[in-house]
């Protein structure tokens, strides 16, 4: 349509792209710049409770650069659940008094032990290797929210399902940043939550996700030996991307390095070349790799889509750390250390030469790439808690001719006439431009009555009066001015 108003549509790429490029970020502007009903998204995400430990053994292999610390003797409802990466461990009772204070958990180890780095406001000081028993207590301060988030709306305590915990829960009120620090709330007040206080960056300065963008030379991928009809893709063309996770948190996507597999010689299955991420002694920096499939030899099947490969479930029963072996659980990881992994061959129970297998896995999801949302919930749960969380999402990047806009067919218009405005803007045309500007706005208005406002879930109370009770109105009238 934007191709019909504009009497242009050439047989270049370049342009097409130019255009799918500006109706993608008008798409993505209007979805996300006002709570439109059909850009809300709920879930469920529990809030952890404190596990307290008096048996810890602080200890560094490497005490000459102490970035990250091993803290060992940590009960596996720690050291072996990935979730905790990111969450706050306090040390008390160390000999050296330097020892003690708030870590960030970097790293998960498996079999009781976890990396920590010291908040930055101790500049992180070498500490002392010691064998006597420290008591450590591991907090979810602070939740980090979907990477579809663009910005949280609510905090509510809906789960019918939890009858353990107390049934209700009460209000739950936002408080900005500026009101929590003024009220002094205390950070490690637990017990039922009433409040929650969004943080739109990463709470204390610390390093987060966005200060390890993957460069060039960070992934090289061959092609190595593979067994026909179990763990051998298909010949074609690939495009592999590298991302790096860091306390739980995917950051930016690296830039393509396309690979070919050859039918000569084969069968062949990838291998990942990286750069050891554990240099300095610093631990938790791990890999994620992604892919593309560009172009089937035999058939001839490509598409624009970016997959996941750590999105799809295999048969591997093996057990590992996060980072530190091929396979954890269902899910695929490549080493910290600068070393060379095959695909395993339990990835989609053995690709076998199968395009459809690479096809089936999904679509990677947009995400912010490193920006993540967090809350915390005051006071801190005490006990295992679901949470619901109402946010603006992020929508899906139109990026095949098959997409189709997440919002409903009569907000189609406005992104076509928008889009027109910007490239009539381009292009110098600026008397279309105006007009094309006015029809979208007009577009927008309509759009806004119907989906910016909605009926009242609750009844509205009337006052009073003598002998004739109560009355209610079932719902506000609501008026859009100019």
């Amino acid at each position: 349509m934007v191709f019909s108003i504009t009497d242009y549509n050439p047989d270049v790429t370049d342009y097409q792209n130019e255009v799918a490029r500006i109706v993608n970020e008008v798409y993505d502007n209007f979805f996300t710049a006002r709570p439109w009903t059909f850009a809300q998204k709920e879930i469920d995400m529990f809030a952890m409770p404190d596990v307290t430990m008096t048996d810890a053994i602080i200890t560094s292999t490497n005490p000459q650069n102490p970035q990250s610390k091993l803290v060992t003797g940590v009960s596996t409802t720690i050291s072996a659940e990935p979730r905790y990466e990111g969450s706050i461990l306090q040390v008390t009772g160390a000999g050296d008094d330097s020892d003690n204070g708030e870590y960030f958990i970097d790293s998960v180890q498996g079999s009781g032990g976890v990396r920590v780095s010291k908040k930055a406001i101790y500049d992180s000081p070498a500490w002392s290797t010691t064998t006597n028993p420290v008591t450590v207590i591991a907090k979810q301060r602070y939740i980090t929210l979907p990477t579809d988030c663009v910005v949280p709306l609510g905090i509510s305590f809906r789960d019918p399902t939890q009858t353990a915990t107390p049934g209700y829960y009460g209000t739950v009120t936002e408080l900005n940043r500026r009101d929590d620090a003024e009220a002094r709330l205390w950070l490690d007040s637990t017990g039922t939550p009433s409040m929650w206080i969004p943080y739109d960056n990463v709470p204390g300065g610390e390093l987060d996700i966005t200060d390890f963008p993957p460069l060039p030379g960070d992934l090289a991928v061959t092609n190595v030996a593979a067994t026909l009809g179990v763990n051998d893709w298909p010949p074609g063309d690939y495009e592999f991307f590298l991302a790096y996770r860091f306390r739980g948190n995917i950051g930016p996507i690296g830039a393509a390095v396309p690979v070919s597999i050859p039918v000569a010689g084969g069968p062949f299955r990838p291998r990942f070349t990286t750069r050891d991420t554990t240099l300095s002694n610093m631990f938790g920096l791990h890999k994620h790799i992604f892919y593309k499939i560009v172009n089937i030899t035999a058939t001839g099947y490509g598409d624009n889509l970016i997959r996941d490969m750590n999105a799809f479930s295999m048969t591997a029963t093996t057990t590992a750390t996060p980072g530190g072996g091929f396979t954890v659980g269902t899910k695929f990881y490549i080493p910290d250390t600068n070393a060379s992994c095959d695909v395993p061959t339990v990835w989609l129970a053995g690709v076998a030469a199968s395009e459809f297998k690479l096809r089936s896995v999904p679509r990677l999801p947009d995400f912010g790439e490193g920006t993540y949302w967090r809350i915390r919930l005051h006071p801190r749960p005490n006990f295992f808690m679901p949470v619901r969380i109402r946010y603006i999402r992020k929508p899906q990047s139109l990026i095949e001719n098959e997409d189709t806009p997440e919002s409903p067919p009569a907000t189609h218009r406005y992104i076509v006439y928008r889009s027109c405005e910007e490239l009539f803007t381009k292009h110098n045309a600026l008397p279309q431009a105006q007009l094309y500007k006015k029809k979208a706005d007009d577009e927008e208005r309509k759009l806004a009555a119907q989906w910016l406002t909605q009926r009242a879930a609750s009844y509205v109370k009337r006052g009073f009066g003598v002998g004739n009770g109560e009355t209610f109105k079932p719902f506000r009238r609501l008026t859009q001015l100019p």
